[in-house]
This record gives C-alpha cells, sequence and structure tokens, in this order.
C-alpha cells in the first residue's frame, strides 16, 4: 500500500464525519420545518461547507502525484481535513435541544468558524505547493483572487453579528466559488 492510499482512508474518515455532521444537521431542518424559521445563515453557510468538503475531497486526489511523503506533509494533510470537521461541529454543535438556539450560537461563534474557514485557505496554498510548482501554476491567476476573496469574506463575516449579512456573504461566496469548481475542474484531475 502507497502512502497516497493510507492517507486517503483516514482522510476520509474525517472528511465523512464532516458530511455527515452537516447533513445531519440539515435533515433537521426538512424533520421538522415549523422550527426552521429565521435559520436560513446556518442553512447557507451548511451548503457551503458541504460545498468544500466535497471539494477538498476531490482537490486531495492530486496527492497522488506526491512521490515523497513525511510524516508532517501526512499531519498537514489531516490537519486540513480537520477543519472541515471543526466547522461543521461550530455550525451544528453537541446538546443544543432549542432549535433556535442554534442558529444564535453559530452567530456567537462565528469568529471562531470564520477564523477557521479563513484558515483553510491558507492550509490550502500551502497544500498546492506541496502537491509542486507545476499544480500550482496551472490553477492560474484565479486561484490567488479565489483565495484572497475566501479570507477577505471570512474577515467581514467575523465582524459582523448581522445575519441577513452573514446569509449574503454565504451565498455571494457559494455562487463564485460553484463557478470556480466548475470552471476548474470538468474532469477528474
Amino acid at each position: 500500500m502507497d502512502a497516497y492510499v493510507h492517507l486517503r482512508i483516514l482522510v476520509s474518515l474525517i472528511i465523512g464525519l464532516a458530511i455527515t455532521r452537516t447533513l445531519s444537521g440539515l435533515s433537521r431542518h426538512l424533520q421538522e420545518p415549523e422550527n426552521t424559521t429565521g435559520r436560513t445563515t446556518q442553512i447557507v453557510w451548511s451548503i457551503v461547507l458541504l460545498l468544500g468538503t466535497i471539494h477538498f475531497w476531490w482537490w486531495e486526489f492530486a496527492l497522488r502525484l506526491i512521490t515523497q511523503w513525511s510524516f508532517w506533509i501526512y499531519i498537514f494533510i489531516l490537519s486540513y481535513a480537520s477543519l472541515f470537521f471543526l466547522m461543521s461541529t461550530l455550525l451544528y454543535p453537541d446538546h443544543i435541544n432549542d432549535h433556535t438556539e442554534r442558529e444564535k450560537y453559530f452567530i456567537r461563534r462565528r469568529a471562531a468558524f470564520f477564523a477557521l474557514f479563513a484558515l483553510s485557505f491558507g492550509f490550502d496554498i500551502v497544500d498546492t505547493l506541496i502537491k509542486g510548482q507545476e499544480h500550482f501554476a496551472s490553477l492560474g491567476g484565479w486561484y490567488l483572487v479565489r483565495t484572497a476573496a475566501g479570507v477577505a469574506i471570512a474577515l467581514a463575516a467575523i465582524r459582523t453579528g448581522n445575519s441577513r449579512i452573514l446569509m449574503w456573504l454565504g451565498l455571494g461566496w457559494l455562487i463564485c466559488n460553484g463557478i470556480w469548481i466548475t470552471m476548474l475542474y470538468s474532469e477528474l484531475i
């Protein structure tokens, strides 16, 4: 078994936990729609996180190109994957039974969520460089524009406690990121 296959198993488990937690949280909105009024921000950022997590899983397929592995690269990739799980726990925390409190909790903990969101872009740049200069160059200039936009959205979201603004920031990111992913990945890299 090569290093990539070995790493892929553990990354898949961590990413699977993030997706499961987010989908479970979203399913509560379907199960109890009367309790989801006013929770649009949480739903939007859940969709953003799902797309980001799935994109990460796709993005990491390029790790197969790495021929020299070290323990620290292994830890780095696992840490990067863990950011998605940690964000999912801030969207859908344990031990909050009151449905109206979930979005309020998310708004109160937005600094932690969006700090992790911003940090994920730093991890993304390092991850891209680990895959090689050729891989980095293949992404073009829009990669850095997208990265800067993601960090800017995260910083703006940290500064505002307005649920409506947070929702619009999420929708903006979702649209822009969806377009970027569609343009970049017409096939598996």
